[in-house]
């Protein structure tokens, strides 16, 4: 390492030079002031005061340079060692002053980072005594009294091949719990009963086995578990406990304690069964047996989202009975399908929408939320279409629903005053009415009105007011929510207690039992599609007081234009014509058709020319564009030499002149 002066130190080293060559060139002169005496060792002087307290650079020191640890500790520096940078110094101008920084031989004095060593003081570390004393606190001591190569137990670290012990696997492999248990070694008779050594070794004993639970398996250590393989491991790890705990104990205690085990056989003993379930048990249908939890055996209302299947053709119609699967029971119920109506009420459907969720409510035992279900139609094998109708979860339990369905009533007035009205046919009676008073109503022609009181008679009718006066022939219509109730239907599917499992029945649609019994539908007057016959509505004429026809002005007064009641006498008297009139009349009527075939001619004529002039315009064009065709095809080929001609010689050429 080359320690080179700091341009600080150069400076006082030049000033020191400055101020000896001031004293030889001025020392007979005594008129020189007394603080220009002696300058040189003053400033050499605060130089050493400075840089004594200096830190050093061990860093430098260290890996910075090319000398040996004895050069740098006898203090020599590597722009020292070397005689050529010395001697390219002799040519400068200026250059430090050596008497005083460095000593004869080359050591430099006022820049050192390393205190002076002395050699006489390293002769104590040549004594084994001194060694011996601090040899315990280096790993690889050992205490007084202790042979080398042997452990604080007084086994040794090595055994007889020169080989370590592996602590990870036990001499004998086959026996796992022998391996698990941590070996416990022999104390010395020196150290029986030395308590460090024994808390030394119990710790030693706990690291042992942290050690073998973390990489005793086969799995990698950095491998992170997923939620299913520490699952796994916690249960393994809990039946490896029971299996310890329940070691000793006969059968019957430990089901008493912990249950049957799984692969158990049991036999389990059932009350209150039908008949029918012993009758016709069948040993090779399986049974699934499943508890109940206290809450699931009470009913209810229970709301859920469902969803259409797409495989399923037919939309699904609120009140239809449908056969829910849901958890441990498989009932049959009557849903009504419904829509959140912007969390202001639940509006009915009257049937599923396509390819959305919709709510249903129905009456059945209760589940837990988040419990899924799927619905069928029919159970039969027989179907032939997709038998899944839908899927869905449960939402909510409520012993109550809220479900509403939108109502309109339409009535006609029979009595209309300025602002008020007489309604009917809207209700049938009093009591009714009474329900709705205060209702808001309106006519088809966007009249708004309100429901005011009941009439004594007749029943059912109620007088309105309105925002203007209404026609008779107005229909006035009341839009109304009414509240609506599932019904508490619930037929379990009891296909157990029958010989033939697939042939349970569900309850079926009046339709489906007209089908298989082959019975027609009724034909009901009133709900069979007629022709409807309306009358011409005659207005009246409009009539404006002639008073009012006099203030209009005259584009805006009405025209009497009334046609003649009675056929004029030119029309209906009988004209007789004599020869020669017929004879003109006959030259007319020919000069005519004659005008008339020269007009077709010639009107054909003009149509031939047309077309023909049309073709030869055509040919016209096509011509030019054959020629502009053929020009771009010159002005490309053109626009083409020319680029070659750039890029070979790498300037433009002249451009020739083409007639």
């Amino acid at each position: 390492m080359s320690l080179r002066p700091q341009e600080g130190d150069e400076k006082l080293r030049d000033l020191d030079d400055e101020s000896d060559s001031e004293m030889d060139s001025g020392a007979d002169d005594d008129l020189a002031p007394r603080w220009k005496a002696d300058l040189a060792s003053k400033a050499a002087e605060q130089f050493r005061s400075r840089t004594r307290g200096r830190p050093r650079d061990l860093t430098r020191l260290i890996y910075s340079t090319d000398l040996t640890p004895k050069q740098i500790l006898a203090g020599e520096t590597e722009k020292h060692s070397r005689g050529d940078v010395m001697d390219d110094e002799e040519d400068e101008l200026f250059h430090i002053k050596k008497s005083d920084t460095f000593t004869t031989d080359g050591r430099e004095i006022i820049d050192r980072s390393k205190e002076d060593v002395r050699i006489e003081n390293l002769a104590e570390w040549d004594d084994e005594t001194v060694l011996e004393s601090i040899r315990h606190l280096f790993i690889t001591g050992v205490k007084f009294g202790d042979e080398p190569g042997i452990d604080e137990d007084g086994e040794p670290y090595e055994d007889e091949d020169g080989g370590f012990e592996d602590l990870e696997h036990s001499d004998d492999e086959g026996s796992d719990e022998e391996a698990s248990q941590p070996k416990h070694k022999p104390l010395r008779e020196g150290q029986a009963g030395d308590d460090k050594a024994t808390e030394l070794r119990k710790k030693k004993e706990a690291l042992k086995r942290k050690f073998d639970a973390q990489y005793d398996n086969e799995e990698p250590a950095d491998e992170k578990l997923d939620f299913y393989q520490e699952k796994k491991g916690e249960m393994a790890h809990q039946l490896a406990l029971n299996e310890a705990e329940f070691e000793g104990m006969d059968p019957e205690s430990r089901a008493l304690v912990e249950g049957y085990r799984p692969g158990t056989y049991v036999r389990i003993e059932l009350e209150n069964m039908p008949y029918e379930m012993v009758e016709h048990f069948d040993p090779t249908y399986p049974i699934v047996v499943g508890g109940l939890l206290p809450s699931e055996e009470r009913f209810g209302f229970v709301q859920v989202r469902l969803k259409r299947h797409r495989w399923f053709a037919k939309p699904l119609k609120t009140n239809d009975p449908l056969i829910f699967s849901m958890g441990w029971r498989r009932f049959q119920s009557l849903p009504i399908y419904s829509l959140d109506d912007h969390s202001i009420r639940m509006r009915m459907l009257k049937y599923t929408p396509e390819h959305m969720h919709c709510y249903a409510t129905f009456y059945g035992p209760i589940s837990l939320p988040n419990t899924g279900f799927c619905a069928f139609n029919s159970l039969g094998d027989k179907t032939a279409a997709f038998r899944v109708s839908a899927s869905g979860v449960v939402l909510d339990i409520d012993r109550t629903s809220k479900i509403v369905k939108k109502l309109k009533l339409t009535g006609v007035p029979y009595k209309v005053y300025k602002n008020t009205a007489f309604v009917k046919e809207m209700f049938t009676t009093s009591l009714e009415v009474a329900k709705f008073e205060g209702a808001n109503i309106r006519t088809v022609s966007g009249i708004r009105g309100q429901i005011k009181k009941a009439l004594r008679d007749p029943d059912g009718c109620f007088r309105a007011t309105f925002e203007d006066r209404i026609k008779m022939s107005d229909i006035v219509f009341l839009r109304a929510w009414l509240s609506i109730q599932p019904k508490k239907f619930y037929n379990p599917v009891t296909s157990l207690l029958l010989s033939d499992k697939t042939q349970w029945k569900a309850m079926r649609l009046t339709g489906h039992v007209r089908y298989d019994r082959g019975i027609k539908t009724p034909n009901a007057t009133n709900s069979s599609y007629r022709k409807i016959e309306r009358t011409a509505k005659v207005f009246n004429p409009l009539k404006i007081p002639a008073k009012l026809q006099a203030e209009l002005p005259y584009a805006l007064k009405p025209r009497n234009t009334k046609e003649p009641q009675k056929t004029p006498y030119l029309t209906k008297r009988a004209v007789i014509l004599e020869p020669e009139e017929k004879r003109a009349i006959q030259i007319m009527q020919e000069m005519r058709e004659i005008r008339k075939e020269q007009l077709s001619v010639r009107k054909q004529k003009k149509k031939e020319a047309k077309k023909k002039h049309m073709q030869e315009m055509a040919a016209k064009d096509e011509r030019k564009g054959e020629k502009l065709k053929e020009k771009k095809r010159e002005s490309l080929r053109e626009s083409g030499k020319k680029q070659q001609r750039e890029d070979g010689s790498g300037r433009p050429a002249k451009r020739r002149r083409t007639d």
